[in-house]
C-alpha cells in the first residue's frame, strides 16, 4: 500500500495584487472590488491582470514563478467541481498566463474529493488546516513530467490550501520544483492597503500544525 502524501514543511510563494477584507479607505474598497472581478470573472479583466503581470515579471522578482519553463497547475476550488461549465478561477488564471507567454502548459490534475469550508468566510481561529486540505485533494489525469511547477490559485490568506497543493504535487513529481502562486495576496490584519499592486514573494511553512506565511 502506498504511504499518503505528507505535508511539506515549506514552500516559497508569489504573489501579484493585495486586497484588504475590511479596510475602510477608498483603495481598500477598491480591492474588494478587484476581489469580486476575480471571483465572477469579469469579462477581460484577468486578461488585463495578466498583461500587466508580464511587462512587470523580471521588476517585481517573480519570473522564477511565471514563465515559459514553467507548468501551471491550477489549485482546486473549496468544493469539487459540478458541471462543465463550473467557474474554477485557478484554471481561468492558469488560461490567461499561458495565452501571455507566462506558462509552459496547464496540469489540471489537482481535484477536490470533498468540501471543505472557505478561509474567506471563516474566523481566523477555524480555518480549515493543511492536513484536512491535504485529504480533501487528490491527484487524477498525470500525463505529463515536469521539472518545474507552479500551483495558481486566486487568494492567498494564510497559505493552507497551497501547502496541501504543492505537497501534492511534489509527491506526484518528487524530481520537480514546486512553487505557489496567487493573483492576490490577502492582508486581513492590516486595516487598510495603500495600493492594489503590490507584488511579493516570501514562503508558507508549517510551525507544528500551525501555517505561518511571511509576508
Amino acid at each position: 500500500m502506498n504511504k499518503p502524501p505528507r505535508l511539506l514543511s515549506e514552500v516559497e510563494f508569489g504573489a501579484f495584487l493585495v486586497y484588504s477584507p475590511r479596510g475602510q479607505s477608498e483603495m481598500s474598497q477598491r480591492s474588494r472590488q478587484i476581489r469580486d472581478h476575480i471571483k465572477h470573472d469579469k469579462p477581460g479583466f484577468l486578461r488585463t491582470a495578466a498583461d500587466r503581470l508580464k511587462v512587470e515579471l523580471s521588476a517585481v522578482g517573480l519570473e522564477a514563478f511565471l514563465g515559459p519553463q514553467v507548468t501551471l497547475v491550477p489549485a482546486p476550488r473549496s468544493a469539487p467541481l459540478v458541471g462543465k461549465d463550473a467557474l474554477w478561477p485557478g484554471h481561468r488564471i492558469c488560461e490567461e498566463l499561458l495565452k501571455c507567454g507566462l506558462g509552459k502548459d496547464i496540469l489540471p490534475c489537482l481535484s477536490r474529493a470533498k468540501r471543505v469550508a472557505k478561509s474567506a468566510f471563516a474566523a481566523p481561529g477555524e480555518r480549515v488546516g493543511a492536513q484536512e486540505h491535504l485529504e480533501s485533494m487528490e491527484v487524477e489525469g498525470i500525463l505529463l513530467s515536469p521539472a518545474v511547477v507552479t500551483v495558481v490559485d486566486d487568494f492567498l490568506t494564510k497559505g493552507a490550501t497551497l501547502l496541501a497543493a504543492a505537497s501534492l504535487v511534489k509527491d506526484a513529481f518528487p524530481l520537480a520544483t514546486v512553487r505557489v502562486f496567487a493573483l492576490v495576496r490577502t492582508l486581513g490584519l492590516i486595516p487598510d492597503v495603500e495600493r492594489t499592486l503590490d507584488p511579493c514573494r516570501g514562503r508558507i511553512w508549517l510551525e507544528g500544525s500551525v501555517i505561518r506565511r511571511e509576508p
